[in-house]
């Protein structure tokens, strides 16, 4: 028997200052009631004007990030790429279900998804799923970990079972041009 193991990768382990993090969840919790997904299943900045997404203010980083991904995945010399990234926020028993990322955008080919775990509790709860009810759970959740992955993957996360609020950032790169 095949045991299920979907394809991604370990980026490294990438930590804000407390100082950012605080003022990063105070922003999110500011932000009204428009933070919340469908059925309130986490605060989240997806559906938001990028302008007014607290996250863009670490745009120099993940510029910074997503460059040195596609140089490891080896196609940063051959496409033009861009990069769209949203923060959630995990409150006790909030989750997500399963979703893969592909063709979000129909103008763009969405090839590359990660989540950057900001702050978040020792439950390891975002999770690989497949169409027949596998679930493979990456060990690299641990505050500051970064994960990628092909943007068709699905995945999910489970509920939050802590008293610690789970953050993340998510995002995906999408090629523009091929060479």
């Amino acid at each position: 028997m095949i045991k299920f193991k979907p394809p991604y990768w370990y980026h490294g382990n990438i930590k804000f200052s407390s100082e950012e993090l605080d003022n990063f969840k105070t922003l999110l919790d500011n932000l009204g009631s428009e933070k919340y997904a469908e059925e309130k299943q986490c605060i989240t900045t997806f559906f938001m004007d990028e302008t007014l997404r607290p996250e863009m203010k670490f745009r120099d980083k993940y510029i910074e990030i997503v460059n040195q991904i596609t140089k490891n995945a080896g196609a940063y010399h051959k496409v033009e790429f861009r990069c769209t990234y949203w923060s959630q926020l995990y409150d006790n028993n909030m989750s997500h279900n399963p979703h893969h990322h592909a063709k979000l955008d129909p103008n763009f080919n969405d090839i590359i998804s990660w989540v950057h775990f900001i702050d978040v509790p020792e439950q390891k709860c975002f999770r690989f799923t497949d169409t027949k009810g596998n679930t493979f759970v990456p060990d690299e959740q641990s505050t500051g970990d970064l994960i990628c992955f092909p943007s068709w993957s699905w995945h999910e996360v489970i509920p939050n079972k802590t008293n610690h609020r789970r953050l993340i950032i998510s995002g995906n790169i999408s090629v523009t041009h091929y060479d």
